[in-house]
């Protein structure tokens, strides 16, 4: 192995940290994975919920539209760097947020024609 890698610290001191070995590394890469995954798939639960009751006026669209926003720029990321955990944490987001913001939309009015949306007074 090489040399430790130091970090400045912010009193002045340096910090030296041992690398993790591979084994460990891989471990923590599929944890995150799949936590990632798990945490992607909840916004159904609201997809869910906006189908038991028929309505969305309870579910904040812009939350929804910014949420899917950041997994598809996280998606892009991934794909240009080639990080497997990241391209799959992120299409698995992208895609269960993107489905519930189109059933929340799609409760509100169609989603081809925004001006047939019934306002909830703030989405």
């Amino acid at each position: 192995m090489g040399r430790t890698p130091d970090f400045p610290r912010g009193d002045g001191a340096v910090a030296s940290f041992a690398p993790m070995s591979s084994s460990t590394s891989e471990l923590l890469a599929l944890a995150a994975t799949g936590y990632g995954v798990f945490a992607a798939l909840t916004a159904l639960l609201q997809m869910r919920q906006m189908l038991r009751r028929r309505a969305s006026c309870d579910i904040s669209a812009r939350f929804f539209a910014a949420y899917t926003g950041g997994y598809a720029i996280w998606l892009l990321y991934g794909l240009s760097v080639g990080d497997v955990p990241l391209i799959v944490v992120d299409a698995a987001g992208l895609l269960c947020g993107g489905a519930t913001l189109a059933v929340a939309l799609s409760l509100r009015g169609s989603l081809l024609h925004p001006a047939t949306w019934s306002s909830c007074g703030v989405s």
